[in-house]
């Protein structure tokens, strides 16, 4: 293997492994990993569908460390797994960005439970805990509300962050009658979590303020080998519940990478220019799926979310029928049932 190809090999297993996951601890059986893709080639309205992109995910992010099952006055949630990546040239080793992760949950889930619970609280003094934390007034939800939700970016300062949640702890129903001591270790856990938030979203947002200008810039069969990678790896560590991914896509899902000729397949707006019919372009799909070495295992239950399919300026409105059966094949040729596959104007992953 000469150089450059060692490099991008190592450069495409370090984007694989900055997916991935790792077994849930004690609080949770699992979580439901989510996906974000943004296409940023030259056709697409990148800007337009980031816009689009980031409400989904600012929607998943208020109640994004889930709740865990044991407790009867606690309504059990997944946490969510969110990560963002782009559709470029290489979608196989282009950058990913944490947003929040299940092992975030786990930390601060552990530090409520064992820390202010005292290792084995009631349901009912878990429950008042967890309003102090998570409720409608919750100190959580009031930092995301004022860090990550803002229209206006500011710069977070976490030492202010920690006073204001330390100050929010003492109007709460719980927490007022903890040590003052404990109220800064909630108040550092807390903000921890909401800096890590700020930071991946402020950093997505630098990520996509600079498209791809060349042609062949929109390499989405590489991303969905990525997303099935992540996949395998959940099926591998996820083995007492059904493992959960779902897979946002903000593209207009027109696939042309680097060295593909016009007669490709994977060329996807020039084959579907000479599909006869939608049936032709379904099967066109299928063949990418299959050329691709694509398969996502029967373990997990994978949804996909489409968000901007065929919504490209130039692209010829007739061939959308053909668009949609050329993509209707290659995820069933993937393992993604036709009930889990869904096409949407400005809504992705949203929470079952």
């Amino acid at each position: 293997m000469n150089r450059r190809r060692r490099l991008v090999f190592i450069s495409a297993l370090c984007a694989l492994l900055m997916f991935s996951v790792a077994p849930a601890s004690g609080f949770f059986t699992g979580a439901e990993k989510t996906i974000f893709f943004l296409d940023i080639s030259k056709s697409s309205d990148s800007k337009r569908l980031w816009e689009f992109l980031r409400t989904s995910l600012l929607d998943k992010v208020d109640t994004s460390l889930g709740a865990p099952r044991g407790w009867k006055e606690i309504k059990p949630k997944r946490p969510s797994d969110l990560s963002i990546s782009v559709i470029n040239e290489n979608s196989q080793s282009a950058q990913v960005i944490e947003i929040v992760s299940a092992k975030d949950a786990e930390k601060v889930w552990g530090f409520m439970i064992d820390k202010v619970g005292g290792g084995k609280p009631t349901s009912a003094r878990l429950k008042a805990i967890n309003e102090d934390f998570f409720g409608k007034s919750g100190v959580f939800s009031a930092l995301v509300a004022d860090y990550v939700l803002v229209q206006q970016k500011k710069n977070m300062n976490i030492s202010d962050c920690q006073r204001k949640a330390k100050d929010l702890f003492k109007n709460g129903n719980f927490m007022d009658n903890v040590s003052d001591s404990l109220r800064t270790e909630a108040a550092r856990e807390v903000c921890g979590v909401v800096a890590k938030l700020t930071k991946g979203i402020t950093d997505a947002d630098l990520l996509f303020e600079s498209p791809c200008q060349n042609t062949s810039c929109s390499d989405v069969v590489g991303a969905v080998r990525r997303a099935a990678a992540v996949a395998d790896d959940l099926a591998r560590v996820q083995r007492q519940e059904t493992p959960k991914l779902c897979i946002a896509i903000a593209s207009d899902m027109l696939n042309h990478s680097p060295g593909l000729s016009q007669g490709s397949p994977w060329h996807t707006r020039e084959a579907i220019k000479r599909a006869a019919s939608s049936a032709d372009a379904e099967e066109l799909g299928r063949t990418v799926a299959e050329q691709a070495s694509i398969r996502f295992p029967s373990r997990v239950k994978v949804r996909v979310d489409v968000i901007g399919q065929g919504a490209s300026k130039n692209f010829p409105r007739e061939l959308t029928a053909n668009l949609d059966a050329y993509w209707k094949g290659f995820w069933t040729a993937v393992g993604v049932p036709a009930s889990s596959q869904k096409t949407s104007l400005d809504q992705a992953c949203k929470s079952k």
